[in-house]
């Protein structure tokens, strides 16, 4: 049954329970949520359910709809205070869990409900009253969800979710619902919700009534008032634990909690500690609003820093109090995990999640940015190692040597945090796309690796990845997969009649635009009903535009709309296409009738596999081979350009793959450049494993051969060091050195594993010894023990370098 909103509230209540040494405080914290079992939170599921079933509430506008069904949840949900905690409030009903999003994939992703507690990859508990209770709303969302109200038919329906649990040449991300986004909460902080309610109330005054300008306006003001009384709801259980608790230190504890949270996010922060709390119940409303993915707090160290400067200038505030308290904040973002059916998991292995915190970078003038809580937040992330946040950070010509000094010092120890993101190649990719040279510069990246100018974008980064390597396929047997009969692929040329790389290119080239044109055919669909049946006024009125238009954010009302298509598989096809040029046309060595026959029999002839192993490979700074991994490129975002989404934005190109690198590597057949079915494609903007062969300088000249400027959504370049080898003071010199060198020759993007590849057998092999042992995955980290068996055997495949 739904919950009552009548159920009491899950709180501690034992006096002494907070006895926490404070130097110790933020440890502490950390080891009570490693060592909480994750598990689903049913309520969000069935609140949401109870909101909908009302009747009274069926005939209301879809704007107020949603709003209130919001504030329905936050109202009526279980909320707690933990032992120790300065920064509070709960995801879900668990100290770590995840959500139930039934009106969106919901659904879906209970086909594993039986499962979850039980699967290898990501266990999850769940009662069997839960299980039982989430089976009772199944029938009533069955033709609510948003898939059946995508589709025309229940034919189309079936084809569509079919699709995306198969998932073999594209997946849709916001057929789940739309998130990727970095909200203002400068704005929040400096405002409160009063204060943006007031300003929705001026705007709705000059609206006509009932006009859907009307309805967004009363969306935001219910949604703001929604999130002050979440907030309230702490300040009262905190003072009402205050009174019982009998240790005078931890009760004047509580009640400073209590104080905190009577004025945030109603009224704007005053204190650093107020901003983070602010920030921090923002955070869990827009993850319980939407999609809980990717909601990123971004460039915390700029918009916080003027808190923390007055407050330390007042004396209200060390520097390590700050560090205290922005370790507890990041240790909070840690109780959230996503809730993935086998299939999903597939795609977004390791629980993630991707909430990024970034540091560095620069203030809207051009001038560096970085200042004492930059350092802070740095010593966090290298002391607390955990899953969340995603640290990144901004590094520019100007960065101070304190700063990089830092950064590459954290990194040479194997905190694999943060990644590094170059200002002076992202910031004229942002404005060359319409975005102000200010906004550009307050860029953050958003879930994995996607820049957006923050607070001001509703970028849907992660729109939909899409398979490249299974067009070189399709291309090679005339819009067929190898093998098989079913036309898939536009009609193209047969191999035979292939004379010269022209006609492979040609090929592929009308491969990549079929594909890409089917792809946004579904895409669009699923972005209509989205604007029409789950709009976000939560997140809209935290997204500049927004309010000034009267739109929400689905609907385009934000300043800048963009939406981001991944390439997955790149360098497998730019690979590819150099082998077909060498060993066909070239060396002459074999008939494309003769490859295609090789490939179809996976490469089982081990002397041609060799031989294709060995041909030209992106990596190794040979621009014969790094040619045609631009090509690939180039062709891959030609098929986007002039295509625009139902939001007015443009379809960006980024170049990552999550973990369907390793998924698809499953599916897609055996290639020219030697790689067998079954083998991993490369992940994101990464050589293929094991075929960079001549060290990090080579990569790195590789990789500088791209144009950047063609990848606006961003991209992933995974480079892993062998910790005996950078671990030394010498050792994270050369690193900085090369890495320094790579940025200034207009390198966007890296994320550094240092690892000691003895470690990852030992942990594979033995995962109680290593339970947190914190790796970069694809754009995200996670603990390795969290990854799949396949995605903890890719992570050891990859390349070790040394320096």
């Amino acid at each position: 049954m739904p919950l009552s909103t009548n159920e009491k509230q899950a709180r501690p209540a034992s006096p002494g329970l907070f006895l926490v040494k404070k130097k110790d405080r933020v440890t502490r914290l950390k080891e009570a949520v490693q060592a909480a079992t994750p598990g689903i939170c049913t309520e969000r599921a069935l609140l949401w359910t109870e909101y909908f079933k009302d009747k009274a509430n069926q005939s209301k506008h879809v704007y107020v709809q949603m709003a209130e069904a919001l504030a329905h949840s936050q109202k009526n949900r279980s909320i707690a205070v933990h032992p120790g905690e300065l920064i509070v409030g709960n995801y879900t009903s668990r100290r770590v869990g995840g959500l139930l999003f039934p009106e969106l994939h919901g659904l879906v992703v209970m086909q594993d409900l039986f499962k979850f507690p039980n699967r290898e990859t990501n266990p999850l508990e769940v009662s069997r009253l839960d299980q039982a209770r989430l089976l009772s709303i199944a029938p009533f969302w069955a033709t609510r969800m948003l898939a059946v109200k995508t589709c025309d038919s229940w034919l189309d329906t079936f084809s569509l979710v079919l699709n995306q649990l198969m998932g073999n040449y594209y997946i849709i991300n916001e057929a789940a619902g739309i998130s990727h986004i970095a909200p203002d909460y400068e704005t929040l902080c400096r405002l409160g919700t009063d204060g943006i309610a007031a300003k929705a109330a001026k705007l709705q005054k000059q609206s006509l009534m009932d006009a859907d300008k009307w309805y967004f306006y009363e969306s935001v003001r219910i949604a703001a008032e929604g999130l002050a009384a979440f907030g309230e709801r702490y300040a009262q259980l905190a003072g009402e634990m205050a009174e019982r608790e009998l240790d005078e230190d931890l009760a004047a504890e509580l009640k400073g909690i209590a104080e905190v949270c009577s004025r945030v996010p109603r009224k704007g922060a005053k204190t650093f500690r107020e901003a983070l709390q602010s920030c921090f119940f923002a955070q869990i409303a827009i993850n319980n609003e939407s999609l809980d993915n990717s909601v990123c707090p971004g460039r915390m160290d700029h918009y916080l820093y003027p808190y923390y400067e007055k407050d330390l200038k007042a004396g209200l505030l060390t520097r390590e109090e700050a560090k205290e308290l922005a370790g507890a904040f990041s240790v909070k973002m840690s109780e959230i995990v996503p809730v993935f059916s086998k299939y999903i998991t597939r795609t977004h292995g390791g629980f993630f999640n991707g909430q990024i915190v970034n540091v560095g970078g620069t203030h809207k003038n051009g001038k560096d940015s970085t200042n004492e809580l930059t350092m802070i937040f740095l010593e966090v992330m290298d002391e607390l190692r955990m899953r969340q946040p995603n640290y990144t950070a901004r590094v520019h010509k100007n960065s101070p040597k304190e700063y990089l000094d830092k950064v590459y010092g954290i990194l040479s120890k194997g905190a694999n945090s943060p990644s590094i993101y170059n200002d002076e190649v992202i910031v004229p990719v942002l404005k060359q796309n319409g975005v102000k040279i200010g906004d550009a510069r307050n860029y953050t990246p958003v879930g994995c690796v996607e820049p957006v100018a923050q607070g001001v974008s509703f970028s849907s980064t992660d729109a939909a990845l899409f398979n490249t390597a299974i067009i070189l396929e399709l291309a090679l047997n005339q819009g067929r997969r190898l093998g098989r009969v079913a036309q898939i692929g536009a009609k193209t040329k047969p191999v035979s009649q292939m004379t010269c790389i022209e006609d492979v290119q040609e090929a592929f080239e009308i491969q990549m635009f079929h594909g890409i044109n089917r792809l946004l055919k579904d895409l669009q669909a699923i972005e209509i009903a989205n604007a029409e049946y789950h709009p976000t006024p939560l997140s809209s009125m935290l997204l500049d535009g927004c309010l000034e238009n009267g739109a929400c954010s689905t609907r385009g009302g934000a300043r800048y709309n963009f939406s981001g298509i991944q390439c997955v598989g790149l360098v497998d096809a730019g690979d590819s296409l150099a082998a077909i040029k060498q060993a066909v046309f070239e060396d002459k060595k074999l008939s494309m009738e003769e490859l295609v026959e090789h490939l179809k029999n996976n490469l089982s002839d081990d002397r041609w596999r060799h031989y294709l192993l060995n041909m030209p490979k992106f990596g190794n700074d040979d621009p014969f081979a790094d040619v045609w991994t631009a090509y690939a490129l180039d062709v891959f975002k030609a098929a986007l350009d002039g295509k625009t989404s139902t939001r007015g934005g443009k379809y960006t190109v980024g170049v990552y793959s999550v973990t369907l690198h390793e998924y698809w590597g499953t599916v897609v057949s055996a290639l020219p450049n030697g790689r067998r079915n079954g083998e991993s494609l490369s992940n994101g903007m990464s050589p293929s494993n094991g075929q960079d062969r001549k060290g990090p300088t080579a990569v790195l000249n590789s990789m500088n051969r791209i144009d950047y400027s063609k990848t606006d959504n961003g991209i992933n370049f995974n480079i892993k060091f062998d910790a005996n080898t950078v671990g030394s003071p010498a050792g994270c010199t050369a690193m900085k050195s090369i890495f320094s060198t790579y940025f200034k020759r207009g390198g966007m993007q890296a994320q550094i594993n240092v690892l000691d590849p003895k470690v990852l057998i030992e942990a594979r092999d033995n995962p109680e010894a290593y339970p947190h042992l914190l790796v970069r995955v694809s754009g995200y980290s996670a603990y390795f023990n969290d990854l799949t068996p396949a995605m903890k055997e890719e992570m050891i495949r990859r390349t070790s370098m040394g320096l």
